[in-house]
Parts: C-alpha cells; structure tokens; sequence
C-alpha cells in the first residue's frame, strides 16, 4: 500500500521550493553533468515539493523527448550529489534539502482525460456534437 504524503504548504515552504527549482533548472540548462552520455534533450523542472520540515525535496521533471521515464530518473539520481553540490552553490540556504526526483505525470493525466472526453462513449453519453 502506497501512503500519500502531506506536503506542508507554508510561505516558507513555498519560498524554498521557488529557490530550488530555479537552482535545479539552472544546472539542468547547463548540462555539465558526471555521467555519460549527457542528456542531450532539455528536461524541465515543472514542480518542487518540499516535506514538512523542509529537509527532501521532491523534484517534478517533464521532458517532450520519446525516452523511457524511469531511464530519466535513474540517470538523474546517478549523478544525484553533483546535482546537490551545484545548486547549494548557487543559494543562500541554511541547508540544502535531500533531492528526490520524479516524473511529472500531469502532461500523461492531461492526455487520458482529453482521451476520455472525445471517445464515443463520452458523446454518446453526453449529447455532445
């Protein structure tokens, strides 16, 4: 079984979720990164989560490339600590949050409900022309 988890939505919270996407995104722009190859398409930060007591942030990426999600994933975890180390370089942070990353799932949730709402059962259903 799979808890969700309450993210705690303080000013606080916001105004370091802000300050870690842009550092994220920053040094995914750069593309300098430990690993080979480098991406070699653009990723996007789409969101920062943080947990309540501001110590993991959860990285939201999204990328219009055909690559497999989970391929994404692993190779941004791999290379994880150069990550962390270039964005605590770039902010002004007491300490520098755990990094998470996942894939954005809202452009794939999009796509199913588009899909819904022009299938035939949903016309047929609705009376819609």
């Amino acid at each position: 079984m799979i808890l969700k988890r309450k993210y705690e939505t303080t000013d606080r919270s916001l105004k370091v979720s802000e300050i870690i996407r842009k550092a994220v995104s920053e040094v995914l722009v750069r593309n300098e990164f430990p690993i080979n190859p480098s991406f070699n398409f653009p990723l996007s930060v789409v969101n920062v989560e943080m947990n309540k007591d501001l110590k993991i942030a959860y990285v939201y990426v999204l990328t219009h490339e055909k690559i497999d999600k989970d391929e994404i994933i692993e190779r941004l975890k791999s290379c994880k600590k150069y990550i962390s180390q270039e964005v605590n370089k770039s902010v002004d942070l007491k300490f520098i949050p755990k990094l998470v990353f996942r894939n954005d799932e809202t452009v794939d949730q999009l796509n199913n409900i588009n899909k819904l709402l022009n299938s035939d059962k949903f016309i047929k259903d609705n009376n819609v022309d």
